[in-house]
């Protein structure tokens, strides 16, 4: 690859990095300067930020949610504040919900008596509940119904739940944990889509989740790097295939070799001359035609495993006379066991 076009893929990839990282942010930041009020985002006065960052602290896995309940995973207890109508009591939005509760999951709903005959949850309820219960907590009311296999948990006085009341001593925040500790689920979703900030349906990228989102950059660099750079195995110097120019280099890499070679000359020698040994050790100590034979080739074998300076053709030889002694062994061997 030239170095033209890899300055071409270096800025393309420059700009894909920044367009990312503006994204990133951007979507990180989308509902700090424009939410509604009664949403998680809020730090205001009317913001339920509060309520959002206590959840957390207490233990709970919190996040937002900002599409239909159709939509929803992983079974976790979801909780709206304040539901609008409009967008609650929507006819897909029913059968969603319905649905959603019937797989045995839970509701908690945060009201007040603005909008508190406005949702068809409580003719569901009506229609379908096997038991309920009631406590307070504080000020704050706390009534469970059971379904045949959900369970919904409304709470009232909502403007307790702000960030303006919430640390005022009425045992909303008390009661809210409590609620959570007793469902003991530890995934909590707040419903922003009920509250108008909400997307249609979520794409791809929300659908594959954090993990599957941190694997996908990890491929996309992977590959921009490859394309760039070309594929390495791990460890190899780059340009280890290039000659060096310069000439202490060259003659570094000449010695390195020709001590390799003298190693490995040795080595086989070594090799040799152990093997031997230990096969024929029985012949050696004791007098005979091939102790006389062997002994002068063995002290040749250990005179240069000693000094190390053995050349390749003098290693042949070697190796050929232990050979020619070991097939003379192998011979007298045969003809003693005939007669």
């Amino acid at each position: 690859m030239n170095v033209r076009l890899k300055n071409c893929l270096l800025f393309v990839l420059a700009i894909f990095m920044s367009v990312f990282a503006v994204t990133v942010l951007y979507s990180a930041t989308v509902y700090k300067t424009d939410y509604a009020d009664y949403t998680t985002y809020g730090t205001g006065d009317l913001g339920l930020k509060a309520l959002y960052l206590l959840t957390g602290k207490c233990g709970f896995r919190v996040s937002r949610y900002h599409y239909p309940v159709k939509f929803l995973r992983d079974n976790p207890v979801m909780v709206a504040y304040c539901p609008a109508g409009s967008v609650f009591n929507d006819n897909e939005e029913k059968n969603g919900l319905r649905n959603w509760l019937n797989n045995g999951n839970t509701l908690v709903v945060i009201l007040d008596h603005r909008n508190i005959d406005n949702l068809w949850i409580f003719d569901y309820i009506s229609e379908n509940r096997r038991w309920y219960e009631t406590e307070n907590a504080g000020n704050v009311t706390i009534t469970w119904y059971g379904l045949e296999n959900g369970v919904i948990c409304v709470l009232d006085s909502a403007d307790r739940f702000l960030n303006k009341n919430i640390s005022d001593n009425t045992g909303a925040a008390v009661a809210f944990i409590n609620v959570l500790a007793r469902i003991n689920n530890p995934k909590v979703v707040f419903n922003e889509y009920y509250r108008f900030m909400q997307k249609p349906a979520p794409g791809l990228w929300d659908l594959i989740g954090h993990t599957g989102q941190l694997i996908v950059i990890q491929l996309v660099t992977v590959v921009l790097l490859v394309v760039i750079r070309g594929w390495k195995t791990f460890g190899r110097v780059r340009g280890d295939r290039e000659m060096t120019k310069r000439a202490e280099n060259e003659i570094v890499m000449a010695l390195a070799g020709l001590y390799q070679k003298e190693k490995a000359y040795s080595l086989v020698l070594s090799n040799y001359y152990g093997r031997f040994v230990r096969r024929y050790g029985g012949y050696l100590r004791t007098a005979g035609y091939v102790r006389d034979k062997a002994l002068p080739l063995l002290n040749e074998c250990e005179y240069y495993l000693r000094t190390g300076d053995l050349s390749k053709k003098k290693l042949k030889e070697i190796v050929l006379g232990l050979q020619k002694l070991e097939l003379e062994i192998s011979n007298r061997n045969q003809r003693q066991r005939k007669e």
